[in-house]
C-alpha cells in the first residue's frame, strides 16, 4: 500500500529531570486562534514538557504579557473568527499592512519581556528578536507559503516573504516535524548552517481512539449523520484539495455521503462547486467541532480520505489512525512517510485512483477491518511524550552551545 516508508519513528526513552533547569519563553500567540495544526502542535507538546518536566520555568507569551500558563483558544463563533471572516473583506494590501503593525507592536512587547530566559521557542510564526543571550528554536512546520504561495491568500505570502529569511538567521537551532520538511529547507537554503532536529508530532490516545460501537452510534443519530460516511477534516484552503474529493464523489454511486468538518479556512466557492456537481444533498458539513466530537467522527467513519497537495506532517491522518480509522491520502509531500504501510495511496490530482479506493475501502468489510488495524498500529508509532522528551533535549544542546 506504501510507496515510500522513512525510518523516522521516535524511540521512548527515560524521561530524567534536567539537573540545571532551563528559563522556556514560548510564542503561545498562536494558541488564541481556533484550534488548528499549530496551536495543536504547542499545547500537546508543553502540556507533556510540563508533567515531564516541572524543573523548567516555562513562560507563555500571548502578544501581550508572559503567562504561566496557555492561554485558552476561542470557540468557533467567537470574536476571533468574525475579526478573520471582516479581515477577508478587505483588499490584501490593508490586510499585509495590519499583519506587519501587529508583529511589529508584538516583537517590542516581547523583546522588553523575553530577558533573563534562556530559551525563545518560536513554535508557529516568525522569530522575534531577543534581548540578552537568550538562544532561539525556531519549529517549522513546512514551506507551503513558499512552495505553494498560490494555494495562499496574498497577504499572507506577502508577509511570510517579508520575514521568513530574516528569521532563519536568527535561530540557533531548527525544529521540524518531518523529515521531509527538513529536507525541504536544506534543499531551498543549501548554505543554512543552523543544525535541524526532525521530531516527529505525537497522538493523545486518550482523546483520539477507538470508541464502543453504541457510544459511537449514539453521536451519529444525535448529529443526524448517516451510518456509514467518508470523512475529511481540515480547512477549505485550496492546499487541502477538497476540490478532488468533490470530483471523486461523483464517480461514486449516491449511496457514499461525505462529512466534511473543520474551520471554513480561506476556499472560496465551495458552495458553487457542490451546486455545479449535484452533490448538496450528498456532502454534509459540519464546521469546527470540539476535539472530543472530531474523535468520535474519525470513529464513526467508514474511511477517512486527505489528499492534500502539502502537508509538514499530517496531524489528521494519525489521529484518524488512532481511532482505527482506514485512511486514503496523498502520496505527496510528508504523508508517506507519516502514514506508512497502513494507507492506501493516491496521485492527489488523480480523482479516479481517489475514488477507486474510497469505493473499496467503503464496500469491503474485509479490507476495513484490515486496514483498521494497520492503522492502530501505525498510529501507536507516534508519542507526544517523545516528542516533547526530544524537545527538551534540542533546548539543552542549544543551551549548552552558549
Amino acid at each position: 500500500m506504501k510507496p515510500e516508508i522513512f525510518n523516522h519513528i521516535n524511540h521512548r526513552s527515560r524521561f530524567d529531570p534536567i539537573s540545571d533547569p532551563i528559563r522556556v519563553v514560548v510564542n503561545a500567540v498562536p494558541l488564541k486562534n481556533i484550534a488548528t495544526g499549530i496551536g495543536r502542535y504547542i499545547r500537546e507538546l508543553y502540556a507533556h514538557v510540563q508533567r515531564l518536566h516541572p524543573e523548567l520555568e516555562i513562560r507563555y507569551f500571548d502578544g501581550i504579557r508572559l503567562c504561566s500558563h496557555m492561554p485558552e483558544p476561542p470557540g468557533a463563533g467567537s470574536s476571533w473568527t468574525a475579526a478573520v471572516d471582516l479581515a477577508w473583506r478587505f483588499p490584501p494590501g490593508f490586510v499585509y499592512m495590519a499583519r506587519i503593525l501587529a508583529h511589529e507592536i508584538s516583537a517590542r512587547r516581547f523583546y522588553s519581556l523575553c530577558r533573563g530566559f534562556d530559551i525563545y521557542h518560536e513554535a508557529g510564526y516568525f522569530p522575534y528578536k531577543t534581548a540578552g543571550s537568550i538562544k532561539t528554536v525556531f519549529t517549522i512546520h513546512d514551506l507551503s507559503l513558499k512552495m505553494l504561495s498560490r494555494f495562499h491568500p496574498k497577504d499572507r505570502v506577502l508577509f511570510f516573504n517579508r520575514y521568513f529569511e530574516k528569521s532563519l538567521a536568527r535561530a540557533d537551532a531548527i525544529v521540524t516535524p518531518s523529515e521531509f520538511t527538513k529536507r525541504e529547507i536544506q534543499k531551498t537554503w543549501p548554505s543554512l548552517e543552523t543544525k535541524m532536529h526532525a521530531i516527529s508530532l505525537g497522538c493523545d490516545k486518550t482523546l483520539f481512539r477507538s470508541y464502543p460501537g453504541d457510544q459511537v452510534d449514539a453521536f451519529k443519530i444525535e448529529k443526524g449523520l448517516p451510518d456509514k460516511y467518508v470523512l475529511f477534516a481540515g480547512t477549505s484552503d485550496p492546499r487541502k484539495n477538497i476540490r478532488t474529493i468533490f470530483d471523486s464523489m461523483a464517480h461514486l454511486p449516491e449511496s457514499v455521503k461525505l462529512v466534511c468538518t473543520g474551520w471554513a479556512g480561506w476556499g472560496q466557492g465551495v458552495e458553487n462547486e457542490l451546486k455545479h456537481a449535484n452533490l448538496t444533498d450528498r456532502i454534509i458539513f459540519t464546521g469546527y467541532v470540539p476535539d472530543p466530537e472530531l474523535a468520535l467522527l474519525y470513529s464513526g467513519a467508514r474511511v477517512f480520505v486527505y489528499p492534500s497537495f502539502y502537508e509538514g506532517f499530517g496531524l489528521p491522518v494519525i489521529e484518524a489512525m488512532a481511532c482505527g480509522c482506514p485512511v486514503v491520502c496523498a502520496n505527496a509531500a510528508s504523508l508517506p512517510e507519516v502514514a506508512g504501510d497502513a494507507s492506501i495511496y493516491c496521485d492527489p490530482h488523480d480523482e479516479m485512483c481517489l475514488a477507486n479506493a474510497i469505493g473499496e475501502v467503503f464496500f469491503s468489510d474485509e479490507l476495513y477491518e484490515q486496514m483498521s488495524r494497520l492503522s492502530l498500529g501505525q498510529a501507536a508509532k507516534f508519542n507526544w511524550s517523545v516528542t516533547a522528551e526530544k524537545t527538551v533535549g534540542v533546548f539543552e544542546s542549544v543551551r549548552k552551545n552558549q
